[in-house]
């Protein structure tokens, strides 16, 4: 029987339980590096577990299959579908990328209905990354088309400049819309050469670094309201997608500044964001999906410096949630350095935060940026 994970389960953005769970629940000290980690076998673990084969999608939790995984939560199920489909590379695993975005499509076949203007940048992030890995125009069509959308209608002078984070309100400006938006961008430029992207990336990069990043702690706070107030929420996720903002700035560049920034964030999120080696657990609900893709951007900044300690933090960190996979199912919980109970319910982005954080940790392993 494995330790019971205690902390508090959030509904869509309840960021106030969110921030109590995230600030009450330490992590014990990580297991030594010797143990190793397997992230093909906890793929398949993670796919015995969650995947509807008739359906194409994710179940939100094992053994139910009326309720799918999120919009949001959706796009990184996919972003580790292509990770595996690039390490791991076979006809089936391969064939989920167009099944799964095809079936989502069937779900949501206009995302402008979706009042989250991050949920759907998530995806613009991952089509993009998708078409890099496929060549299939449509992922790359679909993600201009989306952020073309959000940057006309969204971005604007309140606040000094900024992207909103609803498209039904004007009520704050967040960190987990506007440093995905810079992700998305620059993976544009890149993949047209088009300067309009390189510039809004710029743009809301320096409006976003003003309002969210403590040069003095290396922090990205959460989200700004329209009345200018900061709400200093310190999320691994934000952290995570400031680096990948500043990672794809630097090469667009050249410049130092954001590298220096990235690997400040860095820093950040293996202290302060992971007291005892391990990052912090956040829940489950929405926060569920949060260390993964902090872990995701930090593995890219590991690839980049070419080892050192942030390697070292990634391999740790995998090697303690493979240590404390549950032996029923495989499945890591909510805080990577405590097994999971037996009884406990880990819902599918949270197994697939532990998930992500292998498959990164084996590319990283295999120098793959």
């Amino acid at each position: 029987m494995g330790v019971s994970n205690s902390a508090v389960g959030c509904p869509r953005r309840d960021f106030v339980k969110m921030a109590v769970a995230f600030a009450a629940v330490p992590s014990p000290a990580p297991v030594p590096s010797a143990h190793g980690f397997d992230a093909k076998a906890a793929w398949k673990a993670f796919v015995r577990a969650y995947w509807i084969p008739e359906q194409a999608q994710f179940r939100k939790r094992k053994g139910d299959d009326r309720e799918l995984l999120d919009f949001w939560l959706s796009a990184h199920a996919w972003d580790a579908i292509l990770d595996v489909s690039r390490l791991f590379p076979d006809r089936k695993t391969k064939a989920m990328v167009p099944a799964f975005y095809d079936a989502f499509m069937k779900r949501h076949p206009d995302w402008r209905t979706n009042e989250f203007n991050d949920d759907i940048l998530w995806w613009t992030i991952s089509c993009a990354r998708a078409y890099s890995a496929t060549k299939d125009s449509r992922y790359l069509s679909q993600a201009r088309t989306m952020f073309d959308w959000l940057a006309e209608r969204e971005i604007d002078d309140a606040l000094g400049g900024g992207m909103w984070w609803k498209n039904s309100e004007r009520k704050s400006k967040n960190a987990c819309d506007n440093f995905p938006a810079v992700i998305t961008a620059c993976n544009l430029h890149r993949l047209t050469r088009e300067r309009k992207y390189l510039d809004t990336a710029m743009a809301l990069y320096s409006w976003g670094r003003g309002k969210f990043f403590d040069e003095g702690t290396g922090a990205v706070y959460d989200n700004v309201d329209a009345e200018g107030v900061l709400t200093r929420w310190d999320f691994s996720y934000n952290t995570g997608t400031f680096i990948g903002s500043a990672l794809r700035l630097h090469r667009a560049t050249q410049e130092r500044r954001y590298m220096d920034d990235a690997l400040k964030a860095g820093r950040h999120m293996m202290t302060a964001l992971s007291p005892n080696g391990t990052l912090r657990p956040c829940g489950q609900g929405d926060g569920g999906a949060f260390n993964g893709i902090g872990a995701r951007y930090l593995a890219e900044l590991a690839v980049v410096q070419g080892g050192g300690a942030f390697s070292k933090w990634i391999y740790d960190n995998a090697e303690t949630a493979w240590a404390h996979r549950r032996k029923s199912d495989g499945m890591s919980g909510v805080d990577w350095s405590q097994t999971p109970a037996d009884d406990f319910d880990v819902e599918c982005q949270t197994a697939n935060s532990a998930v992500t954080l292998m498959l990164v940790a084996e590319a990283l392993r295999r120098k793959v940026a």
